[in-house]
């Protein structure tokens, strides 16, 4: 059987850095300048940058020993809202579409402040990601609907906001399972197990890292 150092290793050289693959495709993406840059792009760019600072702070903490739960309360909500404030900007502000996004966000913030409580500030705030997971499951699923229903000759996988609603929905969807389980994982796996299940969502975190690079790294049509 493999040693929870060997798991700590997958972890931290082939899982952790898919972190960094969004803003990798950013640099490649100005260094071509042949990819598309819609009106909302650095609003999306602002919040990748934020969600690998987040990140790394959240590593490093992990690899000198510190609980590390007590930021991600702080942080994930934060991320949260502005993949939300990037949703809003890709499409036009409708009235249902508008509420629509206020409602979630106003749901996955009171579930990341109830969750404190619920959770305790020490461990995963489950209420929250479990609650962040459903939202992105909805929301991902109405926003590739919405974006199938229209009518242009433009290939959807061509298209930056096919990849951003991919990716809450691959996010949403393959989280949900190891969001409402990880405390109990925690609290109950032996010491040497308890890394295997990051290592199974740590890959799900691997495709929905390199969806929402792909967001930077769709082409403009060649003139012809």
């Amino acid at each position: 059987m493999a040693s929870k150092s060997v798991y700590h290793w997958i972890l931290l050289y082939v899982l952790d850095p898919s972190i960094l693959a969004p803003l990798l495709a950013y640099a490649w993406s100005r260094f071509r300048d042949s990819y598309k840059q819609p009106s909302w792009i650095r609003a999306y760019l602002y919040v990748q940058v934020f969600d690998l600072v987040q990140g790394v702070i959240f590593i490093a903490l992990a690899l000198s020993h510190r609980n590390n739960q007590w930021f991600r309360h702080l942080t994930q909500p934060l991320v949260f809202t502005g993949l939300l404030w990037v949703l809003a900007k890709t499409s036009e502000p409708t009235p249902r579409r508008k509420h629509l996004i206020t409602a979630c966000l106003g749901i996955g913030l009171l579930a990341a402040v109830t969750g404190i409580f619920v959770d305790g500030l020490f461990w995963r705030n489950t209420l929250f990601t479990v609650t962040q997971s459903l939202l992105y499951i909805g929301l991902g699923t109405y926003e590739l609907r919405r974006l199938l229903l229209q009518e242009d000759d433009q290939i959807l996988t061509d298209k930056p906001e096919f990849w951003l609603y991919s990716a809450i929905l691959i996010y949403g969807s393959s989280t949900l399972i190891f969001n409402a389980s990880s405390n109990y994982f925690l609290r109950n796996l032996p010491p040497h197990l308890v890394p295997l299940p990051w290592i199974v969502n740590g890959v799900v975190i691997v495709l929905y890292q390199l969806s929402l690079a792909k967001v930077f790294l769709c082409r403009k049509p060649s003139s012809s």
